[in-house]
This record gives C-alpha cells, structure tokens and sequence, in this order.
C-alpha cells in the first residue's frame, strides 16, 4: 500500500504521515509506504491518485489546497474532486495574525486603524490562499486596506518582519509561536471557534465581533472514487483510529486538533467550505495571480 504525499520530506505533514501508516499497518496487515510527489501546489500527487487503480492500495494525502481552495478559485485542474472518494480529514488548524515588534499596533482594531492612513502589506505562502482570503475577509469586514506580499515559505515572512522589512502576516502557528514567545513579533488574533491554550489572552475573530472569520483548514485522506465500499470502509476505520492514537496525536502542533468523521459528512463538510470560499473570492474579486 502507499500513502501519495504532495509535500516534500521533513514538514509536520510528513511527519503525521508516517506515523499514521505506522499506526495503521498492524490494523491493516499491510505496511504502507510514504509517495512524495512533491510539487505544482499538491497538484501532481492529487491527479496521481485519481488515475490510480480502484482497489484501496493508492491513499492521497489531500492537502486544503487541492480539496477547497483550488475548486473555489476555479483554477484549471486536471481532475475533478467527484474523482474522489473522501475517507476522513486528517487534522483541523486555523491562521494567526501577527504584526512586526516595531509596529504602533497591539489589536486588530489598532491595525484596522493604522491601515486606513496607509495600507499595510502583509506576508503570505499564495495568492488565494488562506491566509490570503482571511485578511480580504477583513479588509471587507472593516474597511481596512492591506497589500498581500507572496512568499515562498511563512518562515521567510517571518524573518522579514523581525528585519523590518513586512509589517504583518496571517500564517499558521509553528513558524510564529516562537517569535512571538521572544517578543519578536505580536500575534494579535486568530481563526480557531476556541481559545488557542499556548496564547492565552490572544483573541480569536469570533471574539473581536467577526464570527465569520472562524475557519480552520483541514489535511486528509482520500481513494479513486469506484473504490468498492467494503474497502474504502476498511480504510477509514483502521486510518482512523491511527489519526487517534497517542502517537499521532502527540506530533500534532499546539494549533491542531484531530478531526474524524464518516467519508459522507467529510465529503459534506468539503462541499460547504468550497461554496463558503466560492462567495468570499467572488464578492472581493481575489483571484489565484
């Protein structure tokens, strides 16, 4: 069996991933293989996946780009996500806010206000992405005028703004949570429906008064759609409990939280996220670039 990764080795997705396949192999009486296909944002390993033979030995590790964002932006993809048959996500993580040291900034109200005598560029990994579609959603929320600077890695931004170079970043939390331990730079908000226990007295957007920023992605997993029920059944029992036990667990980041369901209410939960998104790219004109 293989388990199809769309990221290269080293990063904490690869790291869950193994560690699933090494949970699941006594469950399943197989081991399963890591497949990094690596590369065009998670599109290579995803159409590997699909063009795959229908017998539950090829799993996708399905990243938030390839399962909402990519559909929502209507971005020309060589395959459809009804080629899939979604088994369950992986983990689910929101986005942080953060502001340079430098800044007169200590609130979203304060950047709210500071950006309306000039717009604040701020650091994200793409264009139309979530960090990317979160800060339009404030900036149509309240007004506030910000410029999306693309980076290549979140770590990049973040070491630009310690040089003073990017005044803030809607990122996830691993390559800020240290920085702003140190002081190095301020996080001021985040997308979680719940407190974050590593910031305590960090807000999330719901508490600020904009519920409709809760959003957290998701990673998970995925076979041919015509995989026979029995078997893709199987699979998303055994992966299941994998993703549960201790082991994955405890490697998951302080932002993570496991999230199982059945295949039909992820396939559900896909469907409505991607029409959520669809609505916020259409009503504020964001585009892939």
């Amino acid at each position: 069996m293989r388990l199809v990764l769309p990221f290269g080795p080293g990063g904490v997705s690869d790291t869950l991933a193994r560690l699933i396949a090494e949970q699941a192999r006594p469950l399943l009486g197989q081991q399963i293989l890591i497949d990094p296909k690596p590369g065009s944002n998670g599109v290579i390993a995803t159409e590997h996946v699909a063009r795959s033979a229908k017998d539950g030995y090829t799993i996708g590790y399905m990243a938030y780009g390839s399962m909402v964002t990519g559909p929502a932006l209507g971005q020309q993809l060589s395959y459809r996500l009804d080629e899939f048959q979604l088994l369950t996500a992986i983990f689910r993580a929101a986005q942080f806010l953060a502001v340079a040291k430098d800044m007169p900034v200590h609130s979203v109200a304060d950047l709210v206000a500071y950006s309306k005598n000039r717009p604040v560029a701020y650091g994200t990994v793409g264009q139309g992405g979530p960090g990317h579609i979160l800060m339009e959603m404030l900036a149509g929320e309240t007004q506030a005028r910000f410029e999306n600077a693309v980076y290549r890695t979140e770590a990049a931004v973040v070491q630009d703004m310690i040089g003073g170079s990017i005044p803030a970043v809607m990122a996830s939390l691993m390559p800020l949570l240290q920085q702003h331990l140190a002081g190095q730079i301020r996080i001021i908000a985040h997308s979680a429906p719940a407190p974050v226990a590593v910031l305590p007295g960090v807000p999330s957007f719901a508490e600020l008064g904009l519920p409709a920023m809760t959003f957290q992605y998701c990673h998970g997993l995925a076979v041919p759609a015509g995989t026979p029920k029995p078997i893709y059944e199987r699979l998303h029992r055994d992966l299941s409990a994998a993703i549960l036990t201790d082991a994955v667990r405890s490697r998951m980041t302080p932002d993570m939280s496991p999230d199982i369901t059945s295949p039909e209410v992820f396939t559900a939960n896909i469907a409505k996220e991607t029409e959520a998104l669809r609505s916020v790219i259409k009503a504020r004109g964001i585009t892939a670039g």
